[in-house]
């Protein structure tokens, strides 16, 4: 399933990226859901999927019940769909040939005897700027500490992006109609198959490591942040906390400075080490390793843009999001 609007720049790669899948296309069944595009998404597409019978361009009129945006979208797709197995991903994003394969073999599994109802595989930026370099870094941190959490038994969010889904599961939420709307609808979702008795899987693998377009502009990135923030502030108490101590380590430092010069710079040490090696180890099992080479910067990347989402976040400015305000 893939949720598109206005995307004539990205749906090409994403719709080659699912052509080229190491799967029988007797059994794959790809539907892409036209939200109100306004550009050539939708031609781009129908061109595309001419003489491929297992393609299918849904265009998307109206909302289901509770269900706004990609939620919406997907909400129709999923009354579409036939399949055992639902696979979704973004109009901006390419997949690797055996993803389906790695993707099923999660869905199909168990954890602590639980049957697994979503699966969140791993996501990277690809791009030539050095901001895309650290976007890539930075989506492999998260993600890479998402996982730890994941492997711990700590349920903390699904990416849209790279998901898997047992239908079975998603039937029992009652699905985006009855799911109260949220703008991380991968988010809602999640918690939702999760309250339902479902166990969850977060892999780091080449076989699961799919590659995002770069968001273009800082403005866009703050806009993607605030989105994800909604989210990310309704984890679990421990998870906001260890949020709120990460984002304001260097201030914490900065005031044990003043009694404690040695103390300061040992735990300074520390945790640049222990990131670095942590993000190093994450590409090194997604196979994308040479991006080690801008870690050097990513602190200053990362605390910069950390209190710059934090400001943003408390500014009264609504979510841009494909074109629409929330």
């Amino acid at each position: 399933m893939v949720a598109a609007r206005n995307e004539a720049a990205n749906i090409l790669r994403c719709l080659q990226a699912l052509e080229a899948l190491n799967y029988p296309k007797a059994h794959l069944q790809i539907l892409i859901g036209n939200d109100h595009s306004t550009d050539t998404t939708a031609q781009i597409i129908q061109g595309f999927i001419v003489n491929k019978p297992h393609f299918q361009l849904i265009n998307i009129e109206q909302n289901l019940g509770k269900a706004k945006g990609k939620a919406n979208v997907l909400a129709h797709l999923a009354q579409a769909a036939q399949g055992e197995y639902w696979l979704v991903t973004d109009a901006d994003i390419a997949v690797p040939t055996h993803w389906v394969q790695a993707m099923l073999a999660a869905l199909q599994s168990k954890v602590k005897g639980k049957p697994v109802g979503i699966v969140t595989g791993f996501t990277l930026v690809r791009g030539k700027r050095l901001f895309d370099k650290l976007q890539s870094i930075d989506w492999a941190y998260s993600l890479g500490l998402i996982k730890v959490w994941s492997n711990w038994g700590i349920p903390v969010t699904a990416m849209g992006n790279n998901m898997g889904i047992c239908p079975v599961a998603y039937r029992k939420t009652g699905g985006y109609e009855q799911i109260p709307f949220s703008i991380t609808e991968d988010f809602a979702l999640f918690r939702a198959v999760v309250a339902q008795d479902y166990a969850f899987k977060n892999m780091i693998h080449p076989d699961v490591t799919a590659l995002s377009e770069p968001v273009p502009t800082v403005k866009a990135w703050l806009h993607q942040r605030k989105r994800w923030m909604s989210g990310a502030l309704q984890a679990p108490w421990f998870l906001a906390l260890f949020f709120g101590l990460h984002s304001s380590f260097w201030l914490l430092l900065l005031g044990l400075s003043w009694f404690s010069p040695l103390w300061a710079v040992g735990l300074a040490t520390a945790k640049l080490l222990l990131q670095s090696g942590f993000i190093a180890v994450t590409l090194q099992r997604a196979k994308h390793i040479h991006l080690v080479v801008y870690l050097a910067l990513f602190e200053v990347y990362h605390v910069t843009f950390t209190w710059l989402m934090t400001v943003f976040y408390l500014l009264p400015v609504k979510v841009w999001w494909k074109g629409r305000k929330y």
